[in-house]
């Protein structure tokens, strides 16, 4: 029995994120498997606006992303377009324009989406459907908005760490919705600006759920050679498999790198092939895997060992196959999804201060880079001494227990969904 029942909760995402931003389709998926799992319904809201002026690319985009969000099992899906034909709106919309051509992001333009989306069509049929919003990204308030009163919502605050503190932000954060963030330096930051509503920290992790959710790649165009590479091709290119060979077992994958084309993935897995794999570990026999689109994406060189996948299809093989998974990250904003994913999965990590930024400060272990013989010192040690693995595993496993999405959830719905009544959907 879940916590209330039937009541339907409303999750509004952005349209962009759903289709290229890996990390956070997963944050929206794990938000629905929770709900799902505790009897709530869910519909998902789509923010989707279109700068083309072109009909048959607008329809292809909303093709896209309604086959992207059936994949997830939403009861209803709803999209919310830009508002072209509302003269209020293109104020916003030149904004998005200019922001466009600019080629820089930020949230300020994340509320020009929301400034420009056209929410008329929903407050007028779906204002009373809904317990609760969930609202992903400041670029879906004028929707959630349009639904409920801001104190039956849930502002969830995707990579605010490197964000201004612009005035129009900071008054949002003193509005009463309820606030996630995702790492805990974020929710820190967040409360201490508006400290009358604290904010909940949810890393996004469900580590007993694992199974109920499909770990899949972002590019599903790729088509994925299931056979093994010849010697020859070993020697010169990375090898390229389906992965992992139904003959592969534990003992026959001992790392495993899993990343999107993502600048900072490509970066790091790059500079770990170079300065750790090649010089210290090919030689001795170790084996690394290296799935998602980081890898061909990185050009790395040829090297015994090495096995350059591409998109995997269905990756709990590979986790079950794996020893050790590595996180080599130099960059990167928000959290590590990769790192809370392989500890979801019962999978020891070895990463970098970065790879569990916003973990909270009592979470380790961590190697420092560069990534040198040090590293593959450490590598080479785990690799010989399962109990060391198994330990490094639970250490990391019981530092974010205590801080997962799941927790928060359970906290927040109750919270959200047992506010008082309110006719007033402006939420003031």
């Amino acid at each position: 029995m879940g916590l209330l029942g039937k009541a339907r909760i409303a999750l509004v995402f952005p349209g962009k994120h759903l289709l290229d931003g890996a990390g956070a389709a997963q944050v929206l998926e794990l938000q629905n498997s929770w709900l799902k799992t505790n009897g709530f319904a869910t519909d998902l809201i789509l923010i989707a606006p279109h700068l083309s002026w072109s009909i048959r690319k607008r329809k292809q985009r909303r093709e896209s992303l309604m086959r992207a969000a059936k994949a997830m099992g939403f009861d209803d899906i709803r999209l919310v377009d830009i508002g072209w034909s509302d003269p209020k709106r293109w104020l916003a919309i030149i904004k998005l324009v200019m922001t466009r051509l600019r080629g820089i992001w930020s949230i300020e333009d994340d509320l020009a989406i929301s400034d420009a989306s056209c929410v008329k069509a929903l407050s007028a049929s779906a204002r009373d459907r809904y317990a609760g919003v969930i609202c992903n990204y400041v670029s879906g308030l004028s929707a959630a908005d349009s639904l409920v009163s801001r104190h039956r919502q849930l502002l969830v605050l995707h990579d605010w760490m490197a964000a201004a503190e612009t005035p129009r932000m900071i008054a949002i954060l003193h509005q009463n919705r309820l606030r996630l963030a995702l790492n805990e330096d974020e929710a820190a930051r967040i409360t201490a600006i508006a400290p009358k509503f604290p904010c909940y920290t949810g890393l996004p992790t469900l580590l007993d759920r694992y199974d109920n959710l499909n770990l899949h790649g972002t590019d599903e165009s790729t088509e994925i050679n299931t056979e093994s590479p010849s010697p020859h091709e070993e020697q010169n290119a990375p090898n390229t498999v389906g992965g992992p060979d139904p003959s592969i077992t534990s003992s026959e994958i001992d790392l495993l790198f899993v990343g999107s084309a993502h600048p900072p993935n490509c970066a790091g897995i790059a500079a770990f092939v170079r300065d750790c794999f090649i010089p210290y570990l090919s030689a001795r026999g170790v084996r690394l895997v290296i799935a998602g689109a980081a890898g061909p994406a990185a050009g790395l060189p040829a090297a015994p060992g090495l096995h350059v996948l591409g998109y995997v299809g269905d990756l709990r093989p590979l986790y079950a196959a794996a020893k050790l998974v590595i996180v080599p990250l130099l960059s990167g904003t928000g959290v590590s999804i990769k790192t809370l994913e392989a500890v979801a999965l019962g999978k020891p990590v070895l990463t970098t201060p970065v790879g569990i930024r916003g973990l909270g400060a009592d979470v380790r272990p961590i190697l420092q880079p560069p990534f040198d013989q040090a590293w593959a010192d450490q590598i080479l040690a785990l690799l010989q001494d399962p109990a060391a693995r198994e330990e490094w595993r639970d250490c990391l496993r019981d530092s974010i227990s205590g801080k997962t999405l799941d927790k928060a959830l359970h906290d927040i719905m109750e919270r959200l969904i047992n506010s008082p009544q309110d006719s007033d959907a402006t939420g003031k």
